[in-house]
């Protein structure tokens, strides 16, 4: 049974295994022969006598097809040996007599898996490796196919390219030409309209320090009145009652009072002074104040019970709300302690009758405040920024130097924080300033 199903399977390639011309069918075992791996398969081979030119090409791809279909009937009806024959006929004719735009590069694959399903291991492995080595070689050729394409498209694209780039240089040539005359017509109308803008902005530039200069006149001039003033004060009370206290009337108790009066304008004097160098030393301070562990709420006590011991006044009501639990932060306790002592020293200055309260606590977990609020006569929404800088007054005649609101905003800079007047307290001033606390 098998021996007719050969037979049959041959029988249509008998037609090609004749020579043209002659009535004797050739052998079947090859003159010379290639190996594919170590062992090679069976083969099938045919004559190699044919009519050139287009007969020629026209009977190898007919051989080639034949082959291809012997292999696939014999792969599907399990005849591996025969279908591996088949596959080596396909490969030697396809690599003796190549045709362009033909390609049998399956046969090497088909090769290897009759190879595989022979149980061959070692020449399939070969076989796959040749396959491999076909196929890469296939892609180099298409390769540079496409390369020797892409080369030729190149060079016409560049011969394009170059006489574009020469009719641009005409027309470049000419852009240059009109770009420099714009050029040099727009680099003389940008050097009036600088020239013409910076006279503008000396101009104004000038106004401004003028006025910054009069401004700092007016401020000297009123500065040195507000001195005059305040200095004039204390020393007419030490000079008058130092007279009254050689005169021989003088009794005891009027001895003693007087010593307290010039006691009291001498620390006028000296609080005067110092606020003046405590200005001038944060004004010309470029390093950060040194800091320490300070607890807030007994520093705000200790400035409130010092306030209510030294300027007791029936008419003013002290309140502190200050919380029992320790605030504490990392500050300068020198100079908060007079932030604090300058901003209780004008709410006691400018109200006369009702409440002095100093609050203070938590802004966030981050910063702590400061408050102080009064219910004297108030500062105008317009003089709350005003109020804040040097020699200013609210009232020309008041006592004071003007010194004291801009030395706290000097000190609460220096701190890292910030004062500012409460725009929403309308009962009187309230004063808050915030600060880090580390």
């Amino acid at each position: 049974m098998s021996t007719r199903r050969l037979f049959l399977t041959l029988l249509p390639l008998l037609p090609l295994l004749v020579l043209p011309g002659r009535g004797t069918p050739q052998p079947l075992l090859p003159q010379h022969y290639e190996e594919y791996g170590n062992n090679t398969g069976m083969r099938l081979y045919l004559p190699t006598e044919f009519l050139p030119s287009l007969l020629e090409d026209r009977l190898h791809f007919a051989r080639m097809r034949q082959y291809d279909d012997g292999y696939r009937r014999a792969a599907g009806q399990g005849l591996y040996e025969q279908a591996l024959a088949y596959t080596d006929s396909l490969i030697r004719t396809s690599e003796r007599h190549p045709m362009p735009g033909v390609r049998f590069t399956e046969c090497y694959k088909n090769r290897a898996l009759m190879f595989r399903r022979l149980n061959r291991n070692a020449d399939a492995c070969a076989a796959y490796a040749r396959a491999v080595k076909v196929q890469d070689s296939l892609m180099r050729l298409e390769q540079s196919e496409v390369i020797r394409e892409m080369q030729a498209s190149y060079e016409l694209d560049r011969l394009a390219l170059d006489n574009a780039l020469l009719r641009a240089t005409h027309h470049k040539t000419a852009l240059i030409a009109a770009a420099l005359l714009l050029l040099v017509l727009a680099a003389v109308v940008g050097a009036i309209y600088i020239g013409n803008r910076r006279t503008r902005q000396l101009r104004r530039k000038l106004l401004l320090e003028t006025k910054h200069a009069y401004e700092s006149e007016l401020k000297k001039v009123s500065f040195i009145n507000s001195i005059c003033h305040e200095v004039r004060t204390p020393l007419n009370c030490i000079s008058g009652f130092s007279e009254l206290l050689t005169a021989e009337e003088t009794t005891p108790e009027a001895h003693a009072q007087y010593c307290e009066i010039i006691q009291e304008n001498r620390r006028q004097l000296r609080y005067l002074f110092d606020d003046m160098l405590e200005v001038a030393f944060l004004e010309n301070l470029d390093e950060p104040l040194p800091r320490s562990r300070e607890e807030l709420c007994d520093l705000c006590r200790r400035q409130l019970r010092i306030l209510k011991v030294k300027y007791p006044k029936p008419s003013i009501v002290y309140k502190g709300l200050i919380p029992y639990s320790e605030i504490d932060l990392h500050t300068n306790g020198k100079y908060l302690s007079m932030l604090i002592a300058v901003l209780l020293g004008n709410a006691y200055k400018f109200t006369q009758k009702g409440t002095v309260c100093l609050e203070c606590g938590h802004v966030d977990d981050e910063r702590v405040f400061i408050a102080v609020s009064d219910t004297g006569c108030g500062i105008p929404p317009e003089k709350h920024a005003y109020v804040f800088e040097r020699f200013t007054k609210i009232d020309p005649f008041s006592q004071g130097n003007g010194l004291g609101l801009y030395l706290c905003r000097l000190i609460a800079r220096h701190l890292e924080g910030e004062i500012r007047i409460d725009p929403a307290y309308t009962g009187g001033t309230r004063i808050v300033a915030t600060f880090p606390r580390r």
